[in-house]
Protein backbone atom coordinates (compact mmCIF):
# COMPACT_ATOMS: atom_id res chain seq x y z
CA UNK A 1 0.00 0.00 0.00
CA UNK A 2 1.44 3.53 -1.03
CA UNK A 3 2.32 5.91 1.73
CA UNK A 4 -0.15 8.19 0.88
CA UNK A 5 -3.13 5.60 1.16
CA UNK A 6 -1.56 4.80 4.29
CA UNK A 7 -1.66 8.21 5.61
CA UNK A 8 -5.07 9.00 4.38
CA UNK A 9 -6.80 5.57 6.35
CA UNK A 10 -4.89 7.07 9.36
CA UNK A 11 -6.66 10.22 8.88
CA UNK A 12 -10.03 8.71 8.39
CA UNK A 13 -9.84 6.40 11.21
CA UNK A 14 -8.62 9.29 13.62
CA UNK A 15 -11.97 11.14 12.14
CA UNK A 16 -14.40 8.73 12.72
CA UNK A 17 -13.02 8.17 16.55
CA UNK A 18 -13.16 11.70 16.89
CA UNK A 19 -16.88 11.78 15.58
CA UNK A 20 -17.81 8.60 17.64
CA UNK A 21 -16.50 10.89 20.91
CA UNK A 22 -18.85 13.15 19.99
CA UNK A 23 -21.84 11.63 19.62
CA UNK A 24 -20.99 9.58 22.59
CA UNK A 25 -21.30 12.98 24.86
CA UNK A 26 -17.65 13.39 25.10
CA UNK A 27 -16.85 16.94 25.27
CA UNK A 28 -14.64 19.23 27.29
CA UNK A 29 -18.01 21.46 28.26
CA UNK A 30 -19.79 20.94 31.50
CA UNK A 31 -22.45 18.48 31.21
CA UNK A 32 -25.40 17.72 33.72
CA UNK A 33 -24.87 15.29 35.79
CA UNK A 34 -26.79 11.73 35.66
CA UNK A 35 -29.38 10.59 38.19
CA UNK A 36 -27.42 9.10 40.91
CA UNK A 37 -28.35 5.25 41.31
CA UNK A 38 -29.87 5.22 44.60
CA UNK A 39 -28.54 1.72 46.60
CA UNK A 40 -30.97 -0.28 48.26
CA UNK A 41 -31.50 0.33 51.65
CA UNK A 42 -29.81 -2.45 54.33
CA UNK A 43 -32.36 -4.87 55.79
CA UNK A 44 -30.53 -2.86 58.74
CA UNK A 45 -29.59 0.36 58.78
CA UNK A 46 -29.73 3.75 61.06
CA UNK A 47 -31.84 6.79 59.50
CA UNK A 48 -35.14 7.82 59.54
CA UNK A 49 -35.25 11.65 61.19
CA UNK A 50 -33.11 11.80 64.39
CA UNK A 51 -32.48 15.14 66.11
CA UNK A 52 -29.12 15.66 66.28
CA UNK A 53 -28.53 18.25 68.01
CA UNK A 54 -27.08 17.75 71.30
CA UNK A 55 -25.54 14.62 70.49
CA UNK A 56 -21.63 14.17 70.86
CA UNK A 57 -19.75 14.07 67.71
CA UNK A 58 -16.71 12.54 66.08
CA UNK A 59 -13.72 14.96 65.26
CA UNK A 60 -13.18 14.53 61.30
CA UNK A 61 -14.61 12.79 58.48
CA UNK A 62 -16.28 10.16 59.20
CA UNK A 63 -15.37 6.52 57.67
CA UNK A 64 -18.18 5.13 55.92
CA UNK A 65 -16.78 2.21 54.40
CA UNK A 66 -17.81 -1.05 56.12
CA UNK A 67 -18.20 -2.54 58.44
CA UNK A 68 -21.43 -0.63 59.51
CA UNK A 69 -23.30 -3.80 60.97
CA UNK A 70 -22.38 -6.62 63.66
CA UNK A 71 -24.28 -9.19 64.81
CA UNK A 72 -23.76 -12.36 66.55
CA UNK A 73 -26.08 -14.89 68.08
CA UNK A 74 -25.99 -14.63 72.07
CA UNK A 75 -27.43 -17.50 74.11
CA UNK A 76 -29.65 -16.75 76.86
CA UNK A 77 -28.25 -18.66 79.92
CA UNK A 78 -24.74 -17.34 78.80
CA UNK A 79 -25.34 -14.12 77.88
CA UNK A 80 -22.28 -12.35 75.95
CA UNK A 81 -21.48 -8.56 73.90
CA UNK A 82 -21.68 -7.71 70.45
CA UNK A 83 -18.98 -5.22 69.31
CA UNK A 84 -18.41 -2.74 65.99
CA UNK A 85 -16.20 -0.09 66.19
CA UNK A 86 -15.55 0.21 69.74
CA UNK A 87 -19.81 0.80 69.95
CA UNK A 88 -20.28 -3.03 72.39
CA UNK A 89 -23.67 -4.25 74.38
CA UNK A 90 -22.62 -6.61 77.14
CA UNK A 91 -25.70 -8.86 77.77
CA UNK A 92 -25.37 -10.73 81.26
CA UNK A 93 -26.70 -14.19 81.52
CA UNK A 94 -30.92 -14.81 81.96
CA UNK A 95 -31.35 -10.97 80.84
CA UNK A 96 -32.61 -12.04 77.20
CA UNK A 97 -35.77 -13.75 77.26
CA UNK A 98 -34.73 -16.29 74.27
CA UNK A 99 -31.64 -16.72 72.48
CA UNK A 100 -31.55 -14.09 70.24
CA UNK A 101 -29.41 -12.75 67.31
CA UNK A 102 -28.27 -9.52 68.12
CA UNK A 103 -27.02 -6.46 66.38
CA UNK A 104 -25.44 -3.18 66.31
CA UNK A 105 -25.65 -0.77 63.03
CA UNK A 106 -23.86 2.76 63.15
CA UNK A 107 -24.91 5.12 60.18
CA UNK A 108 -24.25 5.40 56.76
CA UNK A 109 -25.15 8.78 55.81
CA UNK A 110 -22.76 11.53 56.50
CA UNK A 111 -24.75 13.76 59.06
CA UNK A 112 -25.45 10.85 61.51
CA UNK A 113 -21.99 8.89 61.03
CA UNK A 114 -20.39 12.05 62.47
CA UNK A 115 -22.22 11.47 65.99
CA UNK A 116 -22.19 9.52 68.39
CA UNK A 117 -24.87 7.09 67.38
CA UNK A 118 -26.09 3.78 66.96
CA UNK A 119 -28.83 1.34 66.26
CA UNK A 120 -28.81 -1.98 68.41
CA UNK A 121 -31.10 -4.70 67.94
CA UNK A 122 -33.81 -6.14 67.63
CA UNK A 123 -36.35 -3.86 68.63
CA UNK A 124 -38.68 -5.12 70.67
CA UNK A 125 -36.92 -7.64 72.87
CA UNK A 126 -37.48 -6.51 76.66
CA UNK A 127 -34.85 -7.95 79.05
CA UNK A 128 -34.98 -9.67 82.42
CA UNK A 129 -32.33 -7.82 83.44
CA UNK A 130 -30.92 -4.34 82.32
CA UNK A 131 -27.99 -4.82 79.39
CA UNK A 132 -24.86 -2.18 79.18
CA UNK A 133 -24.54 -0.16 75.83
CA UNK A 134 -20.69 1.21 75.55
CA UNK A 135 -19.83 4.09 73.43
CA UNK A 136 -16.19 5.19 72.31
CA UNK A 137 -15.17 8.47 73.61
CA UNK A 138 -11.54 8.26 71.49
CA UNK A 139 -11.73 10.75 68.61
CA UNK A 140 -15.07 13.23 70.17
CA UNK A 141 -15.20 16.39 70.55
CA UNK A 142 -16.07 16.86 74.62
CA UNK A 143 -17.01 20.00 75.79
CA UNK A 144 -17.34 21.16 79.42
CA UNK A 145 -21.12 19.61 80.08
CA UNK A 146 -21.90 16.48 81.56
CA UNK A 147 -22.91 13.26 79.24
CA UNK A 148 -24.84 10.49 79.37
CA UNK A 149 -26.33 7.92 77.28
CA UNK A 150 -29.81 9.03 76.09
CA UNK A 151 -32.66 6.69 73.92
CA UNK A 152 -34.67 8.35 70.80
CA UNK A 153 -38.23 8.12 70.79
CA UNK A 154 -39.33 8.36 67.79
CA UNK A 155 -39.59 12.21 68.35
CA UNK A 156 -37.35 12.86 71.21
CA UNK A 157 -34.25 11.95 73.08
CA UNK A 158 -34.66 10.61 76.62
CA UNK A 159 -31.73 10.73 78.95
CA UNK A 160 -30.76 7.33 80.97
CA UNK A 161 -27.85 8.99 82.65
CA UNK A 162 -24.32 6.62 82.06
CA UNK A 163 -20.68 7.22 83.18
CA UNK A 164 -17.36 7.53 81.69
CA UNK A 165 -15.00 5.12 82.24
CA UNK A 166 -11.81 5.79 84.79
CA UNK A 167 -9.31 5.99 81.86
CA UNK A 168 -11.67 8.60 79.71
CA UNK A 169 -11.94 6.64 76.37
CA UNK A 170 -15.56 5.07 76.98
CA UNK A 171 -19.28 6.10 77.63
CA UNK A 172 -21.54 3.87 79.39
CA UNK A 173 -25.07 3.00 80.34
CA UNK A 174 -27.83 0.33 80.91
CA UNK A 175 -30.97 -0.15 79.02
CA UNK A 176 -34.44 -2.54 79.59
CA UNK A 177 -34.92 -2.90 75.64
CA UNK A 178 -32.91 -1.79 72.06
CA UNK A 179 -33.39 1.27 69.87
CA UNK A 180 -31.49 3.68 68.31
CA UNK A 181 -28.68 5.22 71.25
CA UNK A 182 -26.68 8.04 71.21
CA UNK A 183 -23.91 9.66 73.77
CA UNK A 184 -25.78 13.32 74.39
CA UNK A 185 -24.62 15.92 76.28
CA UNK A 186 -27.18 15.99 79.44
CA UNK A 187 -29.75 19.21 79.26
CA UNK A 188 -31.41 20.76 82.34
CA UNK A 189 -34.91 19.57 82.64
CA UNK A 190 -34.09 16.69 79.55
Amino acid sequence: MPKEAAVRIRRTLVSLAAAAFVLAGCSDRAQAPLAPVVPAAPAHALGGSIDVSGLLQFIGTPDLSPPRHAQKYIRASEGGFVELNGFRVDIPAGALPRDTTVTIDLPSDAVLAKRLVAEFGPHGVQFNTPVTLSFPLAGVLLGSGPIGVARWEGDHWVNLGGSISTDGTRLSGTTPHFSYYGGKYIMAGG
